[in-house]
């Protein structure tokens, strides 16, 4: 465990000695209203060490480890790391090794870490602790052993999964998707006063409704908020959407809306019938407004292309023993049909389409499918 600076000092000087070094990190966006990262798993070929961001808030050390070309960073499913840790100290990582991405391009059909770690190892992480709270403080014995397991197997996963795409000549296939990896970065939602829109069911309400629903929202906010806790623990998005419907006026009314915990129309009654009513009052001029794209014409030829690569995809999925949405997603399938590329170099312009997705399809099937 480090806990101080100094040791913090001195694990980066080893691990800087080090060609390659696994990662992890731990938040808690199940527990709490603010997510941040609350530990920091680090292996090596010689040591795992948990760095305790809430004791040693200055991770620089560390930001510069994952920035030098000279080491190798293991991640397992590397997205959502990179992105809190690029939202949370701006640190970029360099020449990634992601275990998730070569076991799926490998034909592994369970490719999460636990089933990894069962199948090559014979270690079996406690599913008890999948949603810990990292936040707690101190941590018990059993979760600093799960958090050190998380890491402690990945450079030899990563050795076992290398070997798997070699023989398979898929190695080139994975480094690409690490290259573009490398490019994650942490984006921010919509702005805080829309983002009740992007809540399931809300683009189904009335205008006046939507009114209620972001009044209720912004109590949610600001209340779990108050109680460091997740929102959806304070009440879900489909109470949410409930009320905004109902839109009670007495207590009697609120107890009946659907979805919502009798505890919480106990606890919060007065606050909530009070922010309903707040969003009953607001004039229309300010209800809030949905915009609906208009639906884009059908193309029928294009409708046509897709279906052609869609069965060209169904063909080579099981000969490469992948699944057909990793072997090609629909979006990109569908840009196909839309761009109706003629030669193998229009290919080049496709968004998303990865070089090695054009392998296993081939440009000439491709081409003659959107033809």
């Amino acid at each position: 465990m480090v806990q101080d600076a100094g040791s913090l000092a001195a694990l980066a000087t080893r691990l800087a000695n080090e060609r390659r070094l696994a990662i992890d990190t731990e938040a808690a966006s199940f527990h709490r209203y603010v997510d941040r990262v609350y530990l920091l798993q680090l292996t090596s070929d010689g040591e795992t060490a948990l760095v305790d961001p809430l004791a040693v808030p200055d991770l620089r050390p560390i930001g510069r480890l994952l920035a030098d070309p000279a080491v190798e960073v293991i991640f397992h499913d590397a997205d959502y790391d990179l992105r809190i840790l690029d939202r949370d100290y701006g640190f970029r990582a360099r020449r990634l090794w992601d275990t998730k991405v070569a076991a799926q391009l490998s034909g592994e059909v369970a490719f999460g870490l636990g089933a990894l770690l069962e199948k090559y190892f014979g270690v079996r992480l406690s599913k008890a602790l999948q949603r810990a709270d990292w936040s707690q403080r101190p941590l018990t014995d059993a979760m600093i052993a799960y958090a050190a397991a998380d890491t402690a197997h990945l450079p030899e996963l990563r050795d076992r999964l290398d070997a798997r795409l070699r023989e398979g000549s898929r190695l080139a296939w994975a480094e690409e998707e690490f290259v573009r990896l490398e490019a994650v970065r942490w984006t921010e939602k919509a702005p805080a006063g829309e983002q009740f829109l992007a809540i399931k069911g809300a683009r189904a309400l009335k205008a006046a409704e939507l009114a209620v629903l972001r009044t209720v929202w912004e109590w949610r906010e600001q209340t779990a908020a108050d109680l460091d806790s997740a929102p959806f623990r304070v009440l879900s998005n489909e109470a949410l959407v409930a009320l905004a419907r109902a839109a009670p006026t007495t207590s009697d009314g609120l107890a009946a809306v659907p979805r919502l915990p009798a505890s919480v129309a106990r606890r919060h009654g007065a606050s909530l019938l009070s922010a309903v009513a707040t969003g009953r009052a607001t004039p229309p001029a300010d209800w809030p407004r949905v915009e609906r794209r208009p639906r884009a014409r059908r193309d029928p030829e294009a409708d046509a292309r897709f279906q052609r690569l869609r069965e060209l995809r169904a063909r080579r999925a099981p000969e490469v023993g992948l699944d057909p949405g990793l072997v090609c997603p629909n979006a990109v399938l569908q840009e196909l049909a839309r761009l109706a590329p003629r030669a193998p170099e229009d290919l080049d312009g496709v968004p998303d389409l990865r070089r090695w997705q054009r392998e296993v399809l081939t440009d000439a099937a491709v081409l003659k499918a959107v033809r």
